[in-house]
């Protein structure tokens, strides 16, 4: 997961950096792509700032999620080959959150048999038993924690997300204030002329 999000940044950055070289991009699409970009462009140095340094938090926040999580979960794994003698290769996430609601693959296929749910039956090679109900309770408290920073992560990433929609709002604005907003100066004889023009 860290990769690939490693991976689109620098390629946002670099799309973003041949772009410029060739035409003039909106401060608006600046800012969708990296918050505060658009901001840095229209001298806002301070809103660049705050949208760069929250960007980079969420970022580093959303990346620790992620990391604290699939350690997590190798974690889980490996307290379930141990105590429950699962084979902990090419198994789904149905599959431990199910050894953690039963004690062996007996009690989980017997129970699914009297449902009627003939396609939740594992084989043979998904065998499990726990040695007792306080290794399972353990587990499920380990799979959960898991479970629940690995959805922080995804929260995170529609907060990045809304970063850069605001961003780019922002961006707009200031440009709109920007083009509608002039000052002109003249000098004549002893005199130094300010005029400034709002268009409304």
């Amino acid at each position: 997961m860290q990769k690939k999000i490693i991976s689109i940044i620098i390629f946002i950055f670099f799309a973003v950096t041949l772009k410029a070289g060739k035409e003039k991009i909106h401060p608006a699409i600046k800012s969708a792509l990296i918050p505060g970009f658009g901001e840095s462009s229209l001298s806002r140095p301070s809103q660049s700032r705050f949208f760069k340094l929250l960007e980079l938090t969420l970022w580093s926040t959303c990346i620790g999620f992620y990391k604290f999580s699939k350690h997590e979960k190798l974690q889980y794994q490996s307290y379930a080959a141990k105590y429950a003698g699962t084979n902990i290769e090419e198994k789904n996430h149905k599959y431990w959150v199910d050894i953690g609601n039963y004690l062996s693959l007996e009690q989980h296929n017997a129970e699914h048999l009297r449902w009627r749910q003939i396609n939740d039956i594992y084989e043979a090679e998904y065998y499990w038993k726990w040695k007792s109900k306080g290794h399972m309770a353990k587990f499920e408290e380990m799979r959960i924690r898991s479970d629940k920073l690995s959805k922080y992560g995804e929260y995170t990433l529609g907060i990045i997300t809304l970063n850069h929609i605001v961003s780019s709002i922002n961006s707009l604005y200031l440009s709109k204030v920007s083009d509608n907003l002039k000052l002109h100066s003249s000098f004549q004889e002893n005199n130094i002329e300010l005029q400034l023009l709002f268009k409304f």
